[in-house]
């Protein structure tokens, strides 16, 4: 198609294949369903790995949109209780799909447009835009405001970065909150040790959950939830949300080491982000590590006077959220 962007059609989708000639490392993005990019490969430990986790035959036929590859949540990440808000003085009801509540958004299997591929300089990028009153008109209603997301992909060397814009092209305030529900491999080899591992995750803090949802005031973790030093990924049961993120400079840090290799897969988050989601599928040596911009139910949870993270933008607004993934090693 271009330089370092070639397509393919899978499923009756096109998916854009990105590539870094120089590392050798790819990244493949389903616009037609979420924007997913469901592979990414980058070189560590002297050969080209695969460090975000989907079945290979699921771009033949997408489905369960949030629990392969990269899955993009917007306007709001996580639960909302029994799938209803109230926000300028009118309630809202988003649908109800999981168990009582509603879950993830409405971005994560819609079809994006495309609107920019190509390479500038030594970058490989492409950049899919989603509306709610265009992509999933059928859920306008259940937000306060229109919205628009544009996240843009970029691949170079060892680092596939990812910044999201929203932005408010309504005369009305837009509550929203923006995440990432992204499946990660380890250890990098699928014979790989599980104990030879660590999950070090920068938070001193979690948020209590009852039936998965906040019950409105943060606490220091435990010994389960205090990932600051690491923890092996074997035997992990996970669905937590963590906070209070140490970020050193300008990004903090996740990281994801296969000791054997002497190797990681490194997840970088702006200050936008606050909290991070971690959740363990039953699948062994995988681990969804989610940096959110608020915490699970927050629309219900900021009314009253808890801070959890809801962001509003005016008419015109708009907010960018940065985020990496990087191997190291």
């Amino acid at each position: 198609m271009t330089d370092g962007i070639t397509t393919e059609t899978r499923g009756g989708r096109v998916v854009y294949k990105l590539r870094d000639d120089t590392s050798g490392a790819t990244a493949s993005i389903i616009p037609g369903y979420g924007f997913n990019l469901f592979d990414l490969r980058l070189p560590a430990a002297g050969k080209i790995r695969s460090v975000i986790a989907s079945e290979p035959d699921w771009p033949d036929h997408p489905s369960h949109p949030a629990r392969q590859g990269i899955p993009i949540l917007f306007p709001y990440p996580n639960r909302i209780r029994d799938g209803k808000f109230s926000f300028g003085g009118r309630e809202f009801h988003v649908p109800i799909t999981n168990g009582p509540n509603g879950i993830h958004g409405f971005a994560l299997d819609a079809p994006w447009d495309v609107v920019d591929a190509g390479r500038v300089g030594g970058v490989v990028k492409i950049v899919g835009r989603y509306q709610i009153s265009k992509q999933s008109q059928e859920m306008r209603a259940s937000w306060p405001t229109d919205a628009v997301l544009e996240v843009a992909y970029e691949l170079a060397g060892r680092r596939l970065t990812m910044t999201s814009t929203v932005s408010n092209p309504t005369a009305e305030d837009l509550p929203y909150g923006f995440g990432i529900h992204p499946y990660f491999r380890l250890p990098f080899e699928p014979s790989g040790d599980l104990a030879r591992t660590l999950v070090v995750l920068p938070a001193s803090k979690t948020w209590p959950l009852k039936n998965f949802l906040p019950t409105g005031q943060t606490t220091p973790v435990d010994e389960r939830l205090d990932f600051r030093k690491g923890k092996p990924i074997r035997d992990l049961k996970l669905d937590d949300v963590l906070t209070d993120l140490t970020i050193d400079g300008r990004m903090g840090v996740a990281r994801l080491v296969d000791q054997a290799l002497n190797a990681e897969c490194r997840i970088l988050f702006d200050r936008t982000f606050r909290e991070l989601v971690v959740y363990t599928p039953a699948t062994a040596g995988v681990i969804a590590v989610e940096p959110y911009t608020q915490t699970t139910n927050a629309i219900n949870l900021q009314p009253h006077g808890i801070d959890a993270g809801l962001r509003i933008l005016k008419h015109d607004q708009s907010a960018n959220h940065v985020l990496a993934i990087e191997t190291v090693g």
